[in-house]
């Protein structure tokens, strides 16, 4: 008997020990993944095409006459083109921002000794709707901002703000990109890095709106078709 109780004795600690290495290294995992630092989310890289009908503005330096004039710039036309002086018709549509600024300081070479050229498009914006405090367009001077900051520019959140699904609509190609963002869950927080870029439609339901799921597509495409007489999105 005496034995015998030894032997249970011996199992039982021997079992005890066994539990408490586990349990110690489950500890330890825990603490190297609490300790490790967090990702890192960097911004896409993103280059603002120009399209028909954008406003652009012309700095000639040296030269100030051969740029533009006043505050609005000059259209680009349907068929994507500027008329300039000296230089005449310029094709800059489907160019990015620097690539256009080079290609008339190429043609202003041909004139000029000194033709340091800068050419920005003034009407980069996206559009948020829903609620938020002040919908509607958002200045982009810098190409693209991240979500919060685009929440920020309207005034933030309304009362009634759904945060679990922000909505994003982006033409892409020819087709158009949906994305769901959840500001309210932490194991998402790269979502609050979520990069806007001109010509996006953000979207902030109201919290009455439950359970919507993936079934979300259908407001998405009403929302679209509300703003399409309003917005014109370029294919990125």
């Amino acid at each position: 008997m005496i034995l015998g109780i030894l032997f249970l004795w011996l199992l039982t600690a021997c079992g005890s020990k066994s539990l408490l290495q586990e349990s110690y290294v489950v500890q330890q995992k825990e603490t190297q993944a609490k300790a490790q630092p967090p990702k890192t989310y960097y911004r896409k890289h993103f280059a603002y095409r120009i399209a028909p009908h954008d406003r652009v503005e012309i700095t000639v330096y040296a030269h100030p006459e051969l740029g533009t004039e006043g505050d609005t710039g000059i259209l680009v036309d349907s068929t994507g083109r500027i008329n300039l002086p000296l230089i005449g018709t310029v094709q800059v549509a489907g160019l990015t921002q620097p690539r256009a600024s080079r290609k008339i300081q190429s043609l202003y070479g041909r004139y000029l000794k000194k033709s340091s050229v800068r050419l920005e498009v003034l009407n980069k914006k996206a559009f948020i709707v829903g609620e938020v405090k002040k919908a509607g367009p958002i200045p982009l001077p810098n190409e693209q901002i991240s979500l919060l900051q685009a929440i920020a520019t309207s005034g933030g959140f309304s009362d009634y703000a759904q945060k679990e699904q922000i909505m994003i609509l982006r033409k892409q190609g020819s087709g158009t990109k949906l994305e769901l963002v959840d500001l309210t869950n932490p194991t998402s927080l790269s979502h609050t890095a979520t990069m806007v870029r001109p010509g996006d439609v953000i979207y902030v339901a109201p919290s009455s709106m439950k359970d919507i799921g993936t079934n979300i597509a259908p407001i998405f495409k009403l929302a679209a078709d509300a703003m399409l007489p309003f917005v014109r999105y370029n294919d990125l």
